[in-house]
């Protein structure tokens, strides 16, 4: 635990001390601001469903910029040889990294809740289902992360990883559409269960469906898991 500890610190200190964290905060909340007062004043809606849309959008986006540098900056550094001696497990290692990442993620989630005081003051949003977006970026978020970690460490070139992640989370982003051109009835469920878009739409409905968190949650898992069995591979 300290060992994860010290690695999420270092990791925490280092985006705070770069441009990178303040990039990606202001993007996002300007960006989220600018569809939040679209879809409430020009639309006249008076839910979130429409700006959490966009959020998971922004969110795909920019996941590439944050998670770049987890494990390239360090090659790029020379730092990654040092950080593999030290008595780390790669678990530990992974966890540490991630969990860094993560907290950029809540960070621009929290920026958000801004959004919701004239939601509140001058309509009649079900927090229910607000909650239940909120639950669903934060997993997508967390799903994205890992899978943008993963190529972090199979690239020594930062622009390298980021391009790789964002081709991966389009990827899984639009997938679902494939649905309309296939006839099999597996390959649709295949393509709808694979599809980030799909699982997410149904969270911004006020539908938590243990498949859609379970699914995020193996993500997350699968890649985490090939991340620590690469670092112990090239230890």
């Amino acid at each position: 635990m300290s060992g994860t500890l010290a690695v999420y610190q270092k990791e925490l200190s280092g985006y705070f001390r770069s441009p990178i964290a303040y990039y990606v905060v202001a993007v996002f909340l300007v960006g989220t601001g600018y569809f939040f007062l679209y879809n409430i004043l020009l639309t006249g809606e008076t839910t979130m469903a429409g700006t959490f849309q966009n959020m998971g959008i922004l969110l795909v986006s920019l996941v590439p910029v944050i998670s770049m540098r987890l494990f390239a900056a360090e090659y790029s550094a020379g730092t990654a040889e040092l950080l593999m001696t030290l008595p780390l497990t790669p678990w530990q290692i992974v966890w540490g990294k991630y969990l860094g990442a993560v907290t950029i993620l809540l960070s621009i989630t929290a920026g958000t809740l801004i959004d919701l005081v004239p939601l509140y003051l001058f309509g009649t949003p079900e927090t229910t289902t607000i909650l239940s977006g909120y639950l669903g970026f934060v997993l997508l978020g967390m799903a994205c992360l890992a899978i943008g970690q993963l190529f972090s460490a199979l690239t020594h070139n930062q622009i390298v990883a980021a391009l790789i992640t964002a081709a991966a989370l389009l990827a899984f982003w639009f997938v679902g559409h494939l649905q309309t051109f296939q006839r099999s009835d597996v390959l649709r469920g295949l393509f709808g269960y694979l599809s980030f878009a799909l699982h997410f739409a149904d969270f911004i409905q006020g539908l938590v469906r243990t498949e859609a968190v379970a699914f995020y949650l193996i993500v997350c898992a699968v890649a985490l898991t090939l991340n620590a069995a690469y670092l112990e591979w090239r230890r």
